[in-house]
């Protein structure tokens, strides 16, 4: 199964806006919401987020195979302003997004159960496995 941009961008910015929510409301997630959070796969394969989106005239400048994700994208921009304080932290977030893009990796399920697979064919049955994305 290809990574799917869009897909992604949808669950991330989901993940995002009940993050916010959750810290709003100072209570842990339901089994929904986290299975919400659980979805955020991180940012780096979706470039489109260092594109403007402030508006639709920034379109303009987004390469044709991006713009499907433009309104996300304007989406992800108004739920982070939208939850920040002011400007500075809108910014700080946003920062932070954006430097994921080229720091953060997507591992596939299949690449992940594949490991999980050969674990087990030598025995070893691990409840959880870190991936650090080391290269």
């Amino acid at each position: 199964m290809a990574f799917n941009r869009k897909a992604k961008l949808r669950d991330n910015i989901e993940a995002i806006r009940t993050l916010f929510t959750l810290e709003k409301e100072r209570r842990a997630a339901t089994p929904e919401e986290r299975e919400t959070l659980s979805r955020y796969c991180g940012f780096g394969g979706l470039k489109c987020i260092l594109n403007p989106a402030s508006g639709v005239m920034d379109s303009v400048q987004w390469a044709k195979s991006d713009l499907e994700l433009f309104p996300m994208t304007a989406e992800l921009h108004r739920v982070i302003r939208e939850n920040s304080q002011d400007e500075k932290e809108y910014k700080r977030y946003f920062d932070s997004l954006k430097s994921s893009v080229l720091t953060a990796f997507y591992t596939p399920k299949e690449v992940v159960s594949a490991l999980a697979d050969a674990l087990s064919h030598s025995g070893i049955t691990p409840q959880r496995l870190i991936d650090p994305s080391a290269g």
